[in-house]
This record gives structure tokens, sequence and C-alpha cells, in this order.
């Protein structure tokens, strides 16, 4: 039996969420997804009351703002997948569908570029987690560094001292697990997009190849014909992954460029206020992360973009003057079929691609200069 978890585009991830039952849950596994969101939540929302405690203390307030946001972030990527369970499964059931009529194909070049993209795709998501991993570690022990008693994420509930014993030593011990916790909460969506992403990239690549290999002289002008449809339906096949990938993601996409463009002006601007140098190498840290994790998202999407002109070229390269008037007029639809954009939208609106990206770096660099300009005066 065909399992989602086998496939390395997704399998890493795949089977964390199966494990936690995000995602294929049973009746004896259904109550792990709430023991798993549940304590998440709770400290997301003590960390709502530690921000309005904090409201007069201004790198105070930006740097558990940051880690208010990043949680609820997880949160919210979370409880989508929980939410559109079905279709999510619905898709992941149509990629591996997808992937196994190519590598069980006569096709070795593409069984190739599919193994390439498997490689990719999980040391990708085996890289993010380590490295989120570390980054939640750093947060948790900073406070040790410290003169004043803080906790990794600043909680509080209303009327109660956080800072005394033995509360203060109980909810550290709490946040213990957080690194685990938060990296398998925050990374595989991360991860996930990014083997949905590479994998509709290799689809491509392999559909150039196709087209590479329509109009060799020893072939008849009933075998062009047949290998042109063929691309033509495995194109559209192509485009319908694209389209309902673009459905899954493109609402918290869009949620997230909002939520890390303000991340990332307010780090900036806390930048310019603190003087603790441990501080400063925690805000770097923050930024370049949130950095990353942008950059992921868009220049994954971005090469879909890429891959898909290049489909158009290979569509215009395909020596057409040698055929007949039926394989001309079935390549001219075709190439113009290629010319629609095949791109994931950020919000059904703007192309996710690096132009995008830039752009909203430097939206969220014009806020800060304009923040530093307004309270410098």
């Amino acid at each position: 039996m065909r399992k989602i978890e086998d496939i390395g585009l997704v399998g890493t991830n795949v089977r964390m969420w199966r494990y936690l039952a995000v995602l294929y849950p049973t009746p004896g596994t259904n109550w792990r997804k709430f023991a798993f969101v549940l304590p998440v939540t709770a400290m997301n929302l003590m960390q709502f009351v530690y921000l309005l405690r904090m409201w007069g203390d201004l790198p105070a307030f930006i740097l558990n703002m940051f880690f208010f946001s990043a949680i609820f972030n997880a949160l919210m990527r979370t409880w989508l997948v929980i939410i559109k369970r079905d279709q999510f499964e619905l898709f992941l059931g149509r990629l591996c569908t997808l992937f196994h009529s190519i590598l069980e194909s006569s096709d070795e070049w593409g069984r190739d570029i599919l193994r390439g993209a498997e490689r990719e795709a999980r040391n990708l998501a085996i890289l993010n987690l380590s490295a989120s991993f570390l980054d939640i570690v750093g947060a948790l022990i900073s406070p040790l560094f410290r003169e004043e008693r803080a906790h990794p994420f600043g909680v509080a509930l209303p009327g109660v001292n956080m800072t005394c014993t033995p509360v203060y030593e109980l909810v550290y011990l709490a946040q213990l697990p957080t690194p685990l916790l938060l990296s398998m909460m925050y990374m595989p969506f991360v991860s996930l997009f990014a083997g949905l992403a590479i994998f509709g990239k290799a689809m491509l690549q392999i559909l150039v190849a196709r087209l590479a290999q329509i109009g060799g002289q020893e072939q008849s002008e009933e075998e062009r014909f047949r290998m042109l449809t063929s691309c033509i339906e495995y194109h559209i096949r192509v485009m319908g992954y694209v389209w309902e990938l673009n459905k899954l993601v493109t609402n918290i996409v869009a949620a997230e460029a909002i939520i890390f463009g303000s991340i990332i002006c307010s780090l900036l601007f806390c930048l310019n206020i603190i003087t603790s140098p441990t501080q400063v190498i925690s805000i770097v840290m923050y930024i370049l992360t949130m950095l990353y994790v942008l950059f992921t998202y868009y220049n994954r999407a971005n090469e879909i973009v890429l891959a898909n002109n290049r489909v158009a070229e290979a569509v215009y390269n395909v020596p057409w003057y040698s055929a007949g008037i039926r394989f001309r007029k079935t390549l001219l639809i075709f190439l113009m079929q290629t010319q629609h954009p095949l791109e994931i939208r950020v919000g059904n609106v703007y192309p996710m691609t690096l132009a995008m990206f830039q752009s909203l770096l430097n939206a969220s660099y014009s806020y800060f200069t304009m923040l530093r300009g307004v309270t410098s005066k």
C-alpha cells in the first residue's frame, strides 16, 4: 500500500503530523492534537496578558510581541491544517498519485528529477527543524544571563506574581519542552510548503525534458502528435496541482506577510533603543529567522514561475516547421496555454516571487525609518 510518508518530498512533515493527529487522525489518536495544541494556546493567551503589563517598557514590549506573534503564527498554521484537514489530505493523496505515476513510468530522466527533488526537500525539512530547535533553545537559556528574573517566553496571570518562588520555577520548568513543541508546530508547515513547491517545479522540469524529445527525424507524424497531446495532458495536471496548492495556502501566506513584515519593522526599531549585547544578539537572530522563513516561501514559489517560463520556451522550440497542419495548430494552442502565469499568490492578489519578497522588505524598512524619524523628534 502506498503511503504519503514514504515520499521524501513531504514524508518528514506528514509523519510528525500523523503522529500528533493533526493529519490522518484515528479514534485512538485524535486526543493527541488537543494535547499538542491547547497547552501552547494557553501559553499564547498568557503571553498576551504579559504584553498588557509591559506596555510602558518599549524594548521589553517589542521583544515579547515578537514571541507572542511567532507562537500565534505557529498556532494559526496548525489550526489551519486541523480545520482544513480534509482538503490537505485530499491534496496529499493527489500528490501521491502524481508522484507514483512519474516514478512508475518509463521516463528515467523524470525519475532522476524526482529523486533529486526528494533529497532536496528532505534535507530542507531536517535543516528547518534543527535550526528552529536550536533557535528556541537559545531563547530558553537567554534568561539565565539576565540580572533580573524572567521567563524565556514572558507570561502572566491576573493577580499572580510570576517572579516569586515557586511560581517562577514551575513556569520555567513548564516551558522547557517548548523547543520540541514549537519546532514541531512552526517548521513543518514551512517545510511542507517548500516540498510541495519543489514537486511542482520538478513536474515542470520533467515536462520540459519531454517536450525536448519531440521532433526527432525517426518519429512519424502520428507519434509526434501523440507525444504532444501527452505533454498537454500532463501540463493540465500540473496546472491543476499548482492551483489547488494556491487555494490551500494563499490566505495563510497573506496573513504571514503582514505578521512578518510588522515583526521585522518592530525588531529593527528595537535595535535602535536597546543597549544590552545579549538582547542585540537575540534580536539579530530573530530577524534572520524571519528573513529565512520568508525567503524559503518566496524563493520556492518563484521557482515554479521560472520553471513555467521554461516550459513556454520549450514549447516554442519544438520543431513545428517539419510537422503537419494539425500538429502546428495544436502546438500553437498549447503555446497560448503556457503563457498564462502559473504561480502561487499572496491572498490571491500578489504573485509569490522574489520581486514580491523584495517589496515586502522595502515596505518593512520604510515603516521602520518612518517610526524612527517620528520617535527621534
